[in-house]
């Protein structure tokens, strides 16, 4: 994929390095490097302590359900992807959605992937951004849904069908319970954390909305019975004299006071 001709036309972004971006490049490609190092020397530290591993991530490193994704396998396809990826698409979608609020996504992206690829039967030892880059992609998809990206550098395709596509085949890969070493579940959990937080789970203003309704009808139906059980404390009062009610109704009418005075 190639996310070329972006410039500042009718789609209203340019591509250039932001500073979370940027910072996000450095930091994957600075550990990229130490990986290298202790590989040559024959350590698989970096790996054992901060890769995410089902088998200690919870409850006993949980720092890996972070750190996962700043570590990437051997070789330059698996972080350059990744990298290309973000370089693309993340300063665009960092400027719409400013500085803090683009790396809190990044990471939550990052985070949901690694909690979906901890679910059996998908359970195995696992490194690398794809999970927080497609979450980055997505958002571009939904920000700007008809900006061409030029598959093979050559063929335009606007934005959400390229999400849609990854979605799809992500989908197809994780039910098939392939074996070939890729994160799926992490790259779907990273596309699906994306979704929520830009675009809400579906229906779930109709779900708030009746929540709401029924919220309000308890809250009728108390304010009711205690308007019910005032007018008997005032009628016993009118009969009786004050000398009359219970402490049961001498706390009705301090809570009822005391609720008028705070509302």
């Amino acid at each position: 994929m190639h996310g070329g001709r972006f410039g500042e036309g009718s789609f209203g972004f340019r591509l250039e390095v932001t500073p979370v971006v940027l910072k996000l490049l450095i930091a994957n490609g600075a550990v990229w490097v130490l990986q290298y190092v202790f590989r040559t020397a024959g350590s698989t530290l970096l790996e054992d302590l901060f890769a995410l591993n089902p088998d200690n991530v919870l409850p006993w490193r949980p720092w890996q359900l972070v750190t996962y994704m700043f570590l990437h396998g051997p070789g330059l396809w698996h972080i350059g992807f990744n990298m290309l990826v973000l370089w693309m698409f993340g300063g665009p979608v960092e400027r719409r959605l400013g500085p803090q609020r683009f790396l809190r996504y990044y990471l939550i992206c990052g985070i949901a992937g690694a909690v979906l690829q901890l679910l059996p039967p998908f359970r195995a030892p696992t490194v690398g951004a794809s999970g927080a880059v497609l979450g980055v992609l997505t958002a571009f998809g939904i920000f700007y849904p008809n900006a061409p990206i030029y598959v093979l550098f050559i063929f335009p395709v606007p934005a959400k069908i390229i999400v849609i596509f990854l979605a799809l085949v992500n989908l197809m890969s994780a039910a098939g319970a392939s074996q070939d070493g890729i994160a799926y579940m992490a790259h779907l959990g990273g596309m699906a954390a994306g979704y929520v937080m830009l675009r809400g789970v579906p229906f779930s203003s109709r779900l708030r909305r009746r929540w709401e309704e029924r919220q309000h009808d308890v809250e009728a139906r108390r304010r009711e019975e205690v308007r019910r059980k005032l007018d008997d404390i005032l009628d016993k009062m009118q009969r009786e004299g004050k000398e009359s009610l219970s402490q049961e109704d001498w706390n009705t009418l301090l809570d009822e006071s005391r609720r008028r005075r705070n509302s």
